[in-house]
């Protein structure tokens, strides 16, 4: 780099700057010593990088008014500046605004503040006719300092502060300038004095950057966020990773020091990761990219899990608290108050965030007076070391940058209260989870799932702390209380949760044991079978040595249910009447009658398993009637998805779509992504049952995809998609088969709720029976398409269906009443009736008798079609209404005409088929 100097004091210096800070240019006449001094100071801190000499510009005139040549130069980086579009041009709107004098730029250290603020200063110094000056005041630390600062920059020259201050309003007056006052935070103390500058100075505009708000009037404050992070909720292309704000700028600096760093389908994933560990941030992400020359991706993401260590090695050309991220936050964190120091380590023990509730319960300690926390928090987040923002209902809600939270944790060790902050913190969570657990199975869980989801972190690092700290109780407590919702979410996990606790020593009571064996046998019997009934065996033994009946029926649930898994569906529902039998005299509170209606619907599964649908429905009616007087909404989608099997079993893929319809709004309302899987069984066998053997082998795809990424094996209502799989299979050939089933394992969750809920949609369409004005059967299907699923229950041919029901294609009728020379069929007279010779005989054939009466619309020939039963059958299995069925089947209330006939296979619940019949010499019921 070149450096030009004149050594004449009567020249004036202008200096060019390049870094994240730099200052701006320093042109005066009569330079003192000192002033050398301090202009080589804040040339050391800002990595100015060239200076050059402004030859004969004018002195200032007596009056102390700025010259009009005065070429104020910005030290913008050679590096372009990446992902900050939306934000530059936000804060330019808010400068362009009359009404905002002092705007500030707040942000945690390392978050882009300079940068931002250079940017913004270079586009709009054409709206400026003073120009814009950028003044850095990183190397100053005593606020008394920043009005020679700012006058030094301004060529504004005085005997002492207070009249130098006022030489400045002088200078300023007339001018409209922008002003750049870079990292205000360590001279706060001093923001008066910018508050008297705008007063005094219409036409200034001043650009603050501070990790600190300034707090005076008219003060309008931008936190500047971190760079835009791709999320990772599914499959991610390269493409995708590459569109993201963070993982831009991480290439961008990368390809400096390793030219073929590029993003590749395998790198992706890592990548965005690596920037999610990083907050975002473009100081740490600028230090982890120079990693790259030595440490590949994969690499450098495994040493991530502790930060500080590998963000270091900044350019020797910046400032050294940005050479370091540990000395980036270290900065801030000097700025503190000890009170407030005490209260941002205690703070970092949260994970994911926390509620001011949470913060008083375990910041705050009893016999120490230090700070309130709300006020502490307050500073915190003025102070840029906290974010704040609503959280599920509501309630606001404060997180800490991750990279910095490490750092207060590093503080917490070392001050030596940590042991007792944590203690604190995985208490406050055990009775906050124990509290929302009841509410987690009622009615309206989402308030208890959306607390639980966002506290999960919080829940996570407690538990593991407490199996750390060998603190049995707490931790199955924790794991007790969450096991609902860690079901749904990561069964794995809580299972090794509640197997390490039991583990431990401790003196939990027989209550508590029983109920955390229990437990794991839940979580258990989704993944291992065998584990699972051995679980629960125990819970049974130990529940059945002190006298525990409720909890023995609780143990021989799971036990029945891992036998269904197991295919042993009489063992299953053995296990399930053995349980009915255990409830028996023990009244009719509401744990009891829930446990009743739970083997009532169990019973029910078993008997959809072993091929009794018919049987099932009634049960699981019973059982859900009660659900929904109680208000347990994971137990009402148990027992609408019985009842969507048994449905669909029977032929009935209707109502077995609207029944899995409510069951996967049910289950994504509590966020059972398990029980979601076996919805889209079900519904694969809806779009079976209707023809759509693609789109259930997708489903059936979809299904087992969600459970692979699950880690599960097994899920709610498996058996019913293992029973639609191998019927789909054998219908399908192997390649049709296997394309759509990968094309469907995929899938993300949202992608296939999109297909369940199109399958719904389109099963819903068909005309319900009650609309038509047609009788029908208790569930909900006309006589003609009771009948007609009879006889395919039977595996007759098409044309044995149509034998059966008298059918007729529409050719051969007509060709019976044409004549070979014929174009077209002949009209009947009018009043003849061409299906019931008995009509015309008894009717007159007068015009006179059919006036006012409305005409029947003449028949159309259907489609021809070689296959019987595509025109009969519906895609589910129901018989339309054609123009061409048996003109003598009658709509009108069942009589005397009708004769029954009896079905061996008809299951019990159908309504006997009504015959057709005539009498011998007068017309049929319908005509009638």
């Amino acid at each position: 780099m070149t450096h030009a100097r004149d050594q004449s004091p009567s020249r004036p210096l202008m200096q060019h700057g390049r870094g994240i800070a730099a200052t701006a240019v320093l042109m005066f006449d009569g330079l003192s010593r000192a002033a050398v001094d301090h202009t080589r100071a804040v040339r050391q801190d800002t990595g100015i990088h060239h200076v050059s000499i402004a030859v004969g510009r004018p002195s200032p005139t007596m009056s102390g008014t700025l010259p009009s040549d005065r070429p104020y130069e910005l030290p913008l980086p050679r590096t372009p500046l990446i992902g900050r579009e939306w934000e530059v041009s936000a804060v330019a709107e808010l400068l362009r605004r009359p009404d905002v004098g002092l705007l500030t730029l707040t942000g945690p250290g390392g978050v882009g503040k300079t940068r931002l603020a250079l940017q913004v200063a270079h586009d709009l110094s054409d709206a400026f006719a003073g120009g814009v000056v950028f003044v850095s005041l990183a190397p100053i630390t005593d606020p008394t300092l920043i009005t020679p600062t700012i006058a030094q920059a301004l060529d504004v020259r005085d005997a002492s502060e207070d009249a130098l201050l006022d030489r400045l309003k002088v200078s300023l007056r007339d001018q409209r300038l922008l002003l750049v006052l870079d990292n205000f935070e360590q001279v706060v103390e001093a923001a008066p004095v910018v508050a008297d500058l705008l007063a005094a100075c219409p036409g200034l505009k001043v650009l603050v950057t501070s990790r600190v708000r300034l707090r005076v009037s008219g003060e309008q404050e931008y936190a500047v966020p971190p760079l835009a992070v791709t999320t990772l909720d599914g499959p991610t292309s390269a493409e995708q990773v590459v569109a993201g704000e963070a993982v831009r700028l991480f290439v961008a600096r990368a390809q400096a020091v390793k030219r073929d760093f590029a993003v590749t389908p395998e790198n992706a994933g890592t990548l965005a990761e690596i920037c999610r560990r990083l907050d975002g941030l473009p100081l740490a992400l600028e230090l982890a990219a120079a990693r790259v020359k030595i440490l590949p991706p994969p690499a450098l993401l495994a040493r991530l899990e502790k930060r500080l260590p590998v963000l270091t090695g900044g350019a020797r050309d910046v400032p050294a608290r940005q050479q370091t991220m540990r000395d980036a936050i270290a900065w801030s964190f000097d700025l503190l108050t000890p009170q407030e120091q005490a209260l941002f380590r205690r703070l970092a023990v949260f994970t994911g965030g926390f509620t001011l509730e949470a913060a008083e319960a375990v910041a705050a300690v009893p016999d120490d007076p230090g700070m309130e926390v709300l006020d502490g928090i307050a500073c915190l987040t003025d102070k840029s070391l906290l974010r704040q923002e609503d959280g599920p209902d509501g309630e606001a809600r404060f997180l800490m940058l991750e990279t910095v939270r490490e750092y207060g944790l590093e503080q917490l060790a070392t001050s030596g209260e940590d042991e007792a902050v944590r203690e604190r913190h995985a208490t406050f969570f055990a009775e906050a989870a124990e509290a929302a657990a009841p509410s987690f199975l009622a009615s309206e869980p989402r308030s208890s799932v959306a607390w639980i989801a966002t506290e999960l972190p919080n829940l996570r690092t407690a538990t593991i702390w407490a199996l750390a700290a060998r603190h049995a109780e707490v931790a199955l407590r924790l794991a007790l209380a969450t096991r609902h919702f860690m079901l749904r979410a990561d069964p794995n996990e809580a299972l090794g949760w509640l197997e390490a606790a039991l583990a431990l020593p401790g003196g939990t009571d027989a209550t508590t044991r029983t109920d955390a064996l229990f437990a794991a046998a839940t979580l258990a019997q989704l993944s291992d079978l065998a584990r699972a009934d051995a679980l629960a065996a125990e819970s049974q033994d130990f529940a059945a040595a002190y006298g525990d009946v409720l909890r023995v029926a609780k143990a021989l649930v799971v036990r029945g249910t891992v036998a269904e898994s197991a295919g042993d569906f009489d063992r299953a529902a053995g296990l399930h009447e053995e349980g009915l039998a255990a409830l028996e005299g023990l009244g009719d509170e509401p744990d009891v009658e829930g446990l009743r209606a739970l083997f009532t619907c169990n019973l029910a599964d078993a008997q959809v398993w072993r091929g009794h649908p018919e049987r099932a429905i009634p049960l699981a009616e019973r059982a859900l009637a009660w659900w929904r007087q109680a208000g347990l909404t994971w137990a009402m989608a148990n027992g609408l998805q019985t009842l969507g099997a048994a449905s669909s079993s029977m032929g009935d893929q209707v109502r077995a779509a609207r029944c899995y319809d409510e069951v996967l709004s049910l289950r994504l309302d509590l966020g059972d992504h398990a029980g979601v899987a076996g919805a889209l069984g079900g519904l694969a066998g809806v779009a079976a049952g209707r023809g759509q053997l693609d789109r259930a082998a997708r489903l059936l795809g979809a299904a087992a995809g969600l459970r692979a990424r699950m880690g599960v094996r097994h899920g709610a209502h498996h058996v019913r998609g293992a029973q639609v799989l191998a019927d789909v299979r054998t219908r399908m050939d192997e390649l049709s088969f296997a394309a759509a089933w990968e094309a469907g394992r995929e899938w993300s969750r949202e992608r296939a709720v999109e297909e369940a809920r199109d399958a719904v949609a389109e099963a819903s369409r068909v005309q319900s029976p009650r609309q038509t004005g047609a009788r029908v059967a208790p569930t909900g299907l006309t006589p003609r398409e009771v009948e007609v699923l009879r006889l395919l229950a039977r595996r007759l041919t098409d044309k044995e269906i149509a034998a059966a029901l008298s059918y007729q294609p529409p050719h051969r009728r007509l060709a019976r009443h044409r004549r070979p020379h014929q174009a077209r069929r002949r009209r009947p007279p009018p009043g003849r009736s061409r299906s019931c010779p008995a009509r015309s005989r008894l009717r007159p054939r007068s015009p006179q008798f059919l006036r006012g009466r409305p005409r029947r619309p003449p028949r159309q020939k259907p489609a021809p079609s070689d296959d019987v039963r595509d025109r009969t059958v519906a895609h589910d299995g129901i018989v339309p209404r054609s123009r061409w069925h048996h003109p003598g089947w009658s709509n009108a209330a069942p009589s005397d005409a009708y004769a029954t006939r009896s079905y061996p296979c008809a299951p019990s619940s159908f309504a006997p088929p009504l015959v057709p019949s005539r009498t011998a010499s007068g017309p049929c019921l319908s005509c009638s």
